[in-house]
């Protein structure tokens, strides 16, 4: 990859965690890479703890050279979170956040959290351990926020970058989302990959159209609950990580994630957690079968045009499949 030598090795790393915990690390390992971050784990005496460190942008694929990490941002969610008392690693330092001088001399953005305890959820999740992501996710959503989209890089509020609902949605999927980009539904890539559904997506256009209105209640959300960013430990949910595309967005595209990743029947445990409240729990639901469409049909975009993948195609398809007789259902 060009320009790996300039990305943060361990002695920079060391440097970061000593910088905001006054700590000397025992040990230090890579435990992951996205496409704008390493991540490592740090042993120390008051650890473990887990440090992020930004990939240069001449490091990173081009697609992803303006892509933010938004570390203060996170830092934000997670103090949020920490207050309210659920499961989420705590927060320690950031650049933006450190008082003292910068240990990377300004060459890199970072972040130090505590280590999330237990294990990636993976392709499973325990029922105990999705009601505890839905109060999680209760939890999340009430945060205060304003404006819609994007997070802006800020530690001290949590603001999105756009300032009304249809481009708070394009700005936190790639910029063709149907049907919020106003395109027709014959040129997306759905067209070739199952026509079979094209008449039933269609017909609901206007539904989820609505979606996009400003009495539309939008919030803080995660937007991508796979099973490599849930913690699981004796059955139970122990921490969510990796909020670098949070996004203040209609809340049922939370369900809807977890519903893409996990299925509609372990779905039900998320809603459980979510609200006692009857009447309430139907309304997230419904919301979430229709969003769960705009969700698959953007990823069929994605493995279709931009990061090619047959088997994630055929995948999303099967679920396509199977939700739409249940958005269609709920069409008001």
């Amino acid at each position: 990859m060009p320009g790996l030598g300039t990305m943060a090795d361990a002695p920079t790393v060391a440097r970061i965690v000593h910088a905001a915990t006054g700590e000397d690390p025992d040990d230090l390992r890579i435990v992951g890479q996205g496409q704008t971050s390493v991540g490592w784990r740090v042993d120390a005496r008051g650890g473990p703890y887990c440090v992020l460190v930004e990939i240069p942008v001449e490091a990173r694929q081009e697609r992803y050279r303006d892509e933010p990490t938004i570390y203060a941002a996170r830092h934000a969610i997670l103090e949020g979170l920490t207050a309210a008392e659920v499961p989420s690693p705590r927060s320690i330092a950031t650049r933006a956040t450190h008082d003292g001088a910068d240990p990377t001399d300004g060459r890199f953005d970072w972040m130090v959290t505590e280590w999330t305890p237990g294990e990636p959820a993976g392709d499973t999740i325990p029922e105990a351990a999705a009601t505890d992501l839905g109060r999680f996710l209760a939890t999340l959503h009430g945060l205060p926020v304003e404006g819609y989209g994007r997070l802006e890089d800020r530690a001290n509020e949590l603001r999105g970058t756009e300032t009304d609902h249809r481009a708070g949605m394009l700005s936190r999927w790639w910029p063709d989302l149907w049907p919020f980009d106003g395109r027709p539904l014959t040129t997306h890539p759905v067209l070739h990959a199952a026509p079979m559904l094209l008449s039933t997506i269609a017909a609901l256009r206007d539904s989820l159209t609505r979606y996009e209105e400003p009495r539309t209640q939008f919030a803080l959300s995660h937007t991508d609950l796979n099973g490599n960013h849930l913690f699981v430990e004796d059955g139970r949910l122990t921490g969510v990580i990796d909020f670098g595309d949070a996004a203040i967005v209609p809340p049922a595209f939370d369900i809807a994630s977890f519903a893409f990743f996990f299925g509609w029947d372990r779905t039900e445990a998320v809603l459980d957690g979510y609200t006692t409240n009857g009447v309430f729990r139907d309304i997230r639901r419904a919301e979430a079968q229709q969003l769960s469409v705009v969700l698959a049909l953007q990823k069929i975009e994605k493995h279709t045009t931009v990061l090619p993948d047959e088997e994630r195609v055929a995948r999303t398809i099967t679920f396509l499949e199977q939700t739409l007789p249940l958005a269609v259902r709920r069409q008001a």
